[in-house]
C-alpha cells in the first residue's frame, strides 16, 4: 500500500516479564479502612477528568473505554469499590494511591500500598512508595526504598527514580550528581533512521525515548542550579534525539539569558507523576513487544491499558508535562477516544510552549469528527502560535492538505521552506509539499519537489517518500523503482522495503510478476502487517484472482478498522465488483470517499459509485512461482 510506505515501523523484540509482574491481578484481603473505600469521593484533581455533567453512578463497558474517555475520576471510584470488596489489582491500587497523594492524604495512601499486591514489599509499593516517603518528609528513606525495589528495571530508570525523589525535596545537588553519573553511563548516540540491523542498534532504538527524557531531567536540574555549561551540554544531547523539541529550544534561550528553566520545581506529587510517565513508556513498549512475540494480530484500541493508565495519571499529577499530555491526547485519538483526547489536550493553555502543538491535535480531533470548519480554525490558531517553528507551520500545511485546501497548504509549505536551514529539514518540507501536490492531483509538481528533496537528503525516510510519490508519475516511475531497489538491497528482509518495491512494481504491467514475488515474501515475513497484506491482495487482483484477492483485502480492511483507509476500501470495492457483489462494492467505495482520499482517487471513486466499473477486468493468469526462505509461515492464506 502506498500510504504505509510513508513511515516505517520499528520491529522490536524483548521480554514480557515486567508486564506480568506489574499487571497481575490477584485477589486481595478486604480493606477495612473506609478512607480508601467507596464512601470517599475522588479528589478535586481526579474530578476534573470526569466528562461534563457526568453522574457518579456512570458506567463503562471496560477499563479501556474509561481510559479512552480520559475519565480517571471513574477509575478512582471503581478502584475504591473494588478495594473495599477485596478485589484489588495493581491498576486499582495505583489509581487510588494517586488520588490519595493528589489530595495530600498520606496516611490513606500508605493504607492503599499495604493492601496492594505484595503489600509494602510488592511491585506496586516498589514503584510508588519512594514518593510517598518523600511526601512524608523521609527523603533519604525514599531513596533507600528505590535501591531495595527497582533492581529489575532497565537503565536508566532506577537512577531516574532516585533523582526524582531528591528533586521532589529540592535537594538538587544530590539529584544532579545522580543524573551526571547516569548520563556518563548511557549510550547517548541517537538511533538510526533505518530498521535496526543488530542487537546494539535494536537496544538503542528501544531505549531512545527513556534516554531522551532522562537526559532532559538532568539538563533541567543543572539549569536550575546555575550550572550553565553542563545544562547546555545535556540540552544539546536531547536535541540529538529530538531536534525540534520546543521545550529544549525555550530552555536554551532562557539559559543564554541567565534565566531559570521554564519547568517548575518538582513536588512529591509531580515527581510521582513524572515517574509514572517513565514507567508508562516502558510498560507500553514491553506489552507491545510481548504481543509481537506471541504473533498476535494488531488490535484496535489501546496497545497497553496499564501503560495508558499510568500515562494519564502521570500528566494529571505533573501538570507541567505538556509534551506527555500531547502524547496522551494523540494516543487516545488514535485509539478512537475522540472525546477523551479533547479533554486531555484542553489542559494545555495558550501560554504553554506547546500551545501550537495542542492546536494541531485539536485540528486532528475536528477532522475525526468531520468538522472541517473546526479543523481549519484550529490550524489557523496553530499558525498564529507557531512563531519561528517551521515544523508547526508544515503541520498546519498538512492539515490544510487533508482538508482539500491545496491553495492554503502550498503557501504554508512555502513559508516553512523559507525558514529551514539544514538540508535534512529542507528535504522534509519539500517532501511535505510534494505530498500536498500529489494529494491535489498535480503529479508533475509532486515529482519536482520530491526530486529536490532527494538531491538534499538521501535518508531512508526521504527515499521511501520518493518512491511513493514517483510511482504514480509515468514519466518518473522507473526512477522510483531504481531507488526502491537500492533500499531493498540494503535490507533484503525488511517488510517495509519489500512492500515499497513490490507495490511500486505492480503499478505497471511489466513489474507485476516481480512485484507479486516480493509481496509474497513480505507477507511471509510479517502476516500482521496489513499494508503488505493489502498490497499482495491487489497483486492477486491484477492477476485476475479475485477470490484470493478478496480474502487478503478483506483481512487488511479488518485489521485497519480503527482507522478506515481509502486505499484499502477502494481496492475492496473493486474486488467485490468483479465478484458481482455490486451493492457491497458501492458501499466500500462510499466508505473510501468518507475516508478522505486524494483528489485523483476521489474523482475515480465518485465515478465508480455513479457508473460502476467500466474498464475490462484483469484477465486471469497463472501466478509466478515463489521460493520462500526458511521460517514460520501460514501459506494457506496466500
Amino acid at each position: 500500500m502506498r500510504w504505509a510506505i510513508l513511515a516505517a515501523g520499528l520491529a522490536a523484540l524483548g521480554s514480557a516479564n515486567a508486564v506480568q509482574a506489574y499487571a497481575a491481578a490477584p485477589q486481595g484481603a478486604a480493606l477495612q479502612d473506609a478512607a480508601v473505600g467507596e464512601e470517599r469521593a475522588p479528589s478535586e484533581l481526579m474530578r476534573r477528568t470526569a466528562p461534563p455533567n457526568a453522574l457518579d453512578n456512570r458506567t463503562y463497558e471496560s477499563t479501556e473505554a474509561a481510559l479512552l474517555a480520559g475519565d480517571l475520576d471513574y477509575l478512582v471510584r471503581e478502584g475504591r469499590r473494588a478495594i473495599a470488596r477485596g478485589e484489588s489489582n495493581s491498576l486499582w491500587s495505583t489509581v487510588v494511591f494517586a488520588d490519595e497523594l493528589a489530595a495530600g492524604r498520606n496516611a490513606e495512601a500508605r493504607v492503599v500500598l499495604q493492601t496492594a499486591q505484595g503489600g509494602l514489599t510488592g511491585g506496586v509499593a516498589d514503584m510508588l512508595e519512594p514518593f510517598l516517603l518523600a511526601a512524608e518528609g523521609r527523603v533519604d528513606r525514599g531513596v533507600e526504598r528505590v535501591d531495595a525495589g527497582q533492581d529489575s528495571l532497565p537503565a536508566p530508570l532506577p537512577e531516574v527514580q532516585r533523582a526524582l525523589v531528591f528533586e521532589s525535596a529540592g535537594r538538587l545537588q544530590e539529584a544532579a550528581a545522580i543524573y551526571a553519573q547516569m548520563v556518563d553511563n548511557l549510550d547517548t548516540t541517537p538511533p538510526g533512521e533505518a530498521e535496526p540491523q543488530n542487537a546494539e542498534e535494536l537496544t538503542r532504538a528501544l531505549n531512545a525515548a527513556r534516554t531522551t527524557n532522562a537526559i532532559y531531567r538532568a539538563a533541567v536540574v543543572h539549569h536550575r542550579l546555575g550550572q550553565a555549561e553542563q545544562a547546555r551540554r545535556y540540552y544539546r544531547l536531547v536535541q540529538g534525539f529530538a531536534p525540534r523539541a520546543a521545550d529544549v529550544a525555550a530552555n536554551l534561550t532562557r539559559l543564554d539569558a541567565g534565566q531559570g528553566p521554564l519547568d517548575p520545581a518538582l513536588t512529591a506529587q509531580s515527581a510521582a507523576g513524572r515517574w509514572m510517565l517513565f514507567v508508562s513508556e516502558y510498560l507500553t513498549q514491553t506489552e507491545t513487544i510481548a504481543a509481537m512475540i506471541m504473533q498476535q494480530e494488531p488490535r484496535t484500541g489501546l496497545s497497553s491499558e496499564s501503560g495508558t493508565a499510568l500515562l494519564q495519571l502521570g500528566v494529571l499529577l505533573a501538570p507541567d508535562a505538556d509534551d506527555w499530555r500531547l502524547y496522551a491526547a494523540q494516543q487516545a485519538l488514535d485509539a478512537g477516544g475522540v472525546d477523551g483526547a479533547e479533554r486531555i489536550v484542553a489542559r494545555i493553555t495558550d501560554t504553554s510552549v506547546f500551545a501550537a502543538d495542542a492546536e494541531i491535535v485539536r485540528a486532528n480531533i475536528a477532522i475525526e469528527r468531520d468538522d472541517d470548519q473546526g479543523a481549519m480554525a484550529a490550524a489557523d490558531r496553530a499558525n498564529a502560535h507557531a512563531g519561528e517553528r517551521w515544523s508547526i507551520i508544515a503541520s498546519v500545511g498538512d492539515i490544510y492538505r487533508r482538508l482539500g485546501h491545496a491553495d492554503r497548504a502550498i503557501p504554508a509549505f512555502d513559508r516553512a521552506l523559507a525558514m529551514v536551514q539544514s538540508n535534512e529539514d529542507r528535504a522534509d518540507v519539500y517532501g511535505y509539499r510534494a505530498y500536498a501536490h500529489r494529494f491535489a492531483g498535480n503529479l508533475s509538481a509532486a515529482t519536482a519537489d520530491m526530486r529536490a528533496a532527494y538531491e538534499l537528503d538521501q535518508s531512508v525516510d526521504t527515499r521511501l517518500l520518493y518512491v511513493t510519490i514517483l510511482m504514480d508519475d509515468p514519466a518518473a516511475w522507473r526512477d522510483g523503482i531504481a531507488v526502491a531497489r537500492n533500499l531493498l538491497a540494503e535490507q533484503p528482509d525488511s517488510v517495509t522495503r519489500l512492500n515499497t518495491l513490490g507495490y511500486a512494481l505492480i503499478q505497471r504491467p511489466e513489474g507485476l510478476e516481480e512485484g507479486y514475488r516480493l509481496l509474497v515474501r513480505g507477507v511471509n515475513f510479517n502476516q500482521n502487517d496489513y499494508a503488505v497484506i493489502d498490497s499482495l491482495g491487489w497483486a492477486y487482483y491484477l492477476h485476475g484472482r479475485f477470490d484470493e484477492a478478496l480474502a487478503l483485502v478483506e483481512r487488511a480492511n479488518e485489521m485497519s478498522a480503527g482507522e478506515p483507509n481509502s486505499e484499502i476500501l477502494d481496492h475492496l470495492g473493486d474486488v467485490l465488483w468483479r465478484l458481482n457483489r455490486r451493492d457491497d462494492a458501492r458501499n466500500a467505495w462510499r466508505q473510501a470517499i468518507d475516508a478522505r482520499p486524494d483528489a485523483l482517487r476521489r474523482r475515480a471513486l465518485e465515478q465508480k459509485v455513479a457508473r460502476g466499473m467500466t474498464a475490462a477486468a484483469p484477465r486471469r493468469r497463472e501466478l509466478p512461482r515463489v521460493t520462500l526462505p526458511q521460517g514460520p509461515s501460514r501459506r494457506d492464506e496466500l
